[in-house]
């Protein structure tokens, strides 16, 4: 399908430059008098502003493919089956529109590699699995193989940092306008929530070498 025709339900979803600036702005605002309790966060995700714009050149210079895909690929957006576990079907479709696939991927890798709860409060329990990145990796390139590009399959392993990025400055965002948009259970549910998230960032970025050389592998393997 053209993915022209498909129309974009929720614009500039995935617009990383957006999602930030919004963060500094709510920032500079500080309306709920929280900003002091999430300097630590908010000076980590400052440091990272370079990388929010990667991937918004590339699709600007037209060297990413635009297609259709899902946008919100978390792993409970995925129907599994109780008695086997293989996956059913992929559900909440009000998010698919034209966009990149390493989106997507980046969604996946965020949400099924960490073996924590997305508001896990203990962060040493949040880290990126290789184990679990490698199989990442393998189903969905033996998957894509025919038509993806050799410029996405190397930002794979970033598109999985920038979306845990990305998620991250939304949580703090929230947090500091208040808890408007995302719902909250505890005290400080968003800022816990945004630091689960920043330390995956962190785990990434250390693995970053080795997932990066496990997707080239894995993609010279899946085209031999």
């Amino acid at each position: 399908m053209n993915p022209e025709d498909i129309h974009e339900t929720i614009p500039f979803f995935h617009h990383t430059r957006k999602r930030f600036n919004r963060l500094m702005e709510a920032a500079r605002k500080d309306s709920s008098g929280r900003l002091a309790s999430c300097r630590k966060e908010l000076e980590f995700i400052r440091k990272h502003e370079r990388e929010v714009d990667l991937l918004l050149n590339l699709q600007e210079k037209g060297e990413l493919p635009v297609r259709i895909v899902h946008n919100d690929t978390k792993i409970n957006n995925v129907m599994l089956d109780t008695e086997t576990d293989r996956a059913v079907c992929v559900i909440d479709l009000d998010t698919v529109m034209p966009g990149s696939i390493l989106y997507d991927f980046g969604d996946m890798a965020r949400t099924m590699t960490s073996p924590a709860a997305e508001d896990e409060e203990d962060l040493e329990k949040t880290f990126m699995r290789m184990p679990m990145f490698e199989a990442v990796v393998k189903g969905y390139l033996e998957t894509v193989k025919d038509f993806i590009t050799p410029l996405e399959v190397s930002l794979l392993p970033f598109s999985g940092k920038l979306i845990t990025l990305e998620t991250g400055i939304r949580f703090l965002t929230d947090y500091l306008e208040g808890d408007v948009y995302f719902k909250t259970e505890k005290d400080r549910h968003n800022l816990h929530r945004a630091r689960t998230q920043l330390a995956l960032v962190k785990s990434m970025e250390q693995q970053m070498p080795e997932m990066e050389k496990l997707c080239a592998d894995v993609f010279k393997a899946v085209k031999a």
